[in-house]
C-alpha cells in the first residue's frame, strides 16, 4: 500500500516535466561566429528545417518587428533568412517574404518583370505568377518544401553579379536560388541566397539583362564587362514600352520615355559612334528650318528637335531616309552603356563606355 501511494505522487511530477529535447529548444543557443543567440520556437524551427546550411547565422537578436506594415510580432534575422513566430495566431514560425521585399527594395517590384506563357517539357509553369521553373532549381524545389518554403517563383532565371562571383539566379516570394555549375555534383550546386544579410545591410547586386530572349546576344557582346551594373531605377520602367526609331543616311535616332523624360539615342555608322540627348518636345514646337534633297527627310518632332540643335549630330547622320517609324522597344540602361532591343525589327543595338564602343547586330536566337 505505501508503495502504491508512493507511485501516484510520483505520477504528477512526471507529467509536468519537460522533455530535455524541449528544455534544449527553450534554452538559447549561442552562435560565438555573430554574437546572436537563437530560442524557442524559432530555435525549434531552424534546427527542424535545415539548420546553418538553410538559413545560416543568427545576424540580430529575437525582437518584436512589424512586417510589411500589417503583422508585429517576435522576428529573427538570419544570413539567409527572416524567420517570424506567429504561434500566437496559431500558424507557427513562418519564414518572410524577403525575395519579394529584395527585388521591391530595388525598386523594382516582382510583377514588372518578363512573363512567359508556358514552360518548357521537363519544367513546371506557375499561372498565378507566369513564370516557369525548370532545372537545376525544380528539383531542389520540389525537394526542400516546395511552395510552403519558396513560395511562387516571381522570376525566370538571369544573370546576376555578386562580389566576384556571376552566375544564373532565380527570385522566389522568400529566396533566391543561385546555381553554381562549379559545385556540379555536390549538394552545394544550388544554394540559397544571402537576403537577410543584405536586406539587414542595405546590399545591391550587378544586375545584367534578364530576359532570356537577350541572354545570347548579351553574352555575345565583346565589351560586356566593361558595361558595368544594371540601372534598375532607369531600366524598371523601360521594358517593352513605346518608342520610336528614325533612319538616316549614316545612321539611326532611338526615342523613348523613360520615366517622365524622352531620351534619344543616335548611333552613326562610319565611323561608329554612339550620342545621348535628353528630348524636350512638345506638341505645337517649331519643327527644324532646313531642307532636304529629293528622297530624303528632315526629321521632325523630338528627333527634329535634337538634330537641329546638335551640329555635330546632324553632319554625322546627314539627312533621314525614310519617316519616324512608331516601335516597341526594350531599353536596358547600365552604369556605363545601354542596350536597345527593337522589337519590331528584332535588331539590338549596344552602346559601351567609349563613344566608339558600338555592337549593332539582329537578336541571337
Amino acid at each position: 500500500m505505501q508503495r502504491l501511494l508512493l507511485l501516484i505522487l510520483l505520477v504528477p511530477t512526471i507529467v509536468l516535466l519537460p522533455s530535455a529535447a524541449a528544455q534544449a529548444q527553450d534554452a538559447p543557443r549561442y552562435f560565438p561566429e555573430t554574437g546572436f543567440s537563437i530560442a524557442g520556437p524559432i530555435r525549434e524551427y531552424w534546427e527542424r528545417n535545415g539548420g546553418l546550411e538553410v538559413f545560416g547565422y543568427p545576424i540580430s537578436p529575437q525582437q518584436t518587428e512589424t512586417v510589411e506594415g500589417n503583422w508585429s510580432g517576435p522576428v529573427q534575422w538570419f544570413e539567409r533568412d527572416r524567420l517570424e513566430d506567429h504561434s500566437n495566431e496559431g500558424l507557427g514560425v513562418l519564414a518572410g517574404r524577403l525575395g519579394a521585399r529584395e527585388l521591391e527594395t530595388w525598386n523594382w517590384p516582382w510583377r514588372e518583370f518578363p512573363q512567359v506563357n508556358g514552360a518548357p517539357a521537363g519544367c513546371r509553369y506557375f499561372p498565378e505568377t507566369g513564370h516557369s521553373l525548370c532545372e537545376p532549381f525544380l528539383s531542389y524545389w520540389e525537394r526542400n518544401g516546395g511552395l510552403e518554403r519558396f513560395g511562387y517563383p516571381l522570376t525566370e532565371p538571369f544573370s546576376e553579379n555578386f562580389g566576384d562571383w556571376r552566375g544564373t539566379v532565380q527570385y522566389f516570394e522568400r529566396r533566391r536560388m543561385e546555381h553554381h555549375p562549379e559545385l556540379r555534383g555536390t549538394r552545394y550546386e544550388v544554394l540559397l541566397g544571402l537576403l537577410g544579410k543584405e536586406l539587414r545591410e542595405g546590399y545591391s547586386p550587378c544586375w545584367v539583362p534578364i530576359q532570356t530572349k537577350l541572354r545570347r546576344t548579351y553574352l555575345q557582346i565583346p565589351f560586356r564587362d566593361e558595361l558595368g551594373c544594371f540601372d534598375l531605377g532607369a531600366s524598371a520602367y523601360s521594358m517593352n514600352r513605346p518608342a520610336a526609331t528614325q533612319t538616316f543616311q549614316n545612321g539611326l535616332m532611338f526615342w523613348m520615355m523613360v520615366r517622365s523624360h524622352g531620351v534619344v539615342h543616335a548611333f552613326t555608322f562610319d565611323p561608329p559612334r554612339h550620342y545621348r540627348y535628353g528630348e524636350s518636345w512638345n506638341e505645337g514646337d517649331p519643327n527644324p528650318d532646313a531642307t532636304a534633297p529629293a528622297g530624303l527627310y528632315v526629321p521632325q518632332r523630338g528627333f527634329g528637335q535634337v538634330w537641329s540643335a546638335n551640329a555635330d549630330l546632324r553632319q554625322a547622320l546627314g539627312f533621314a531616309t525614310a519617316p519616324e517609324q512608331p516601335r516597341r522597344a526594350t531599353m536596358h540602361q547600365f552604369a556605363n552603356g545601354v542596350l536597345i532591343w527593337v522589337q519590331d525589327t528584332d535588331m539590338v543595338y549596344v552602346a559601351g563606355p567609349d563613344a566608339d564602343d558600338i555592337y549593332i547586330v539582329p537578336r541571337a536566337k
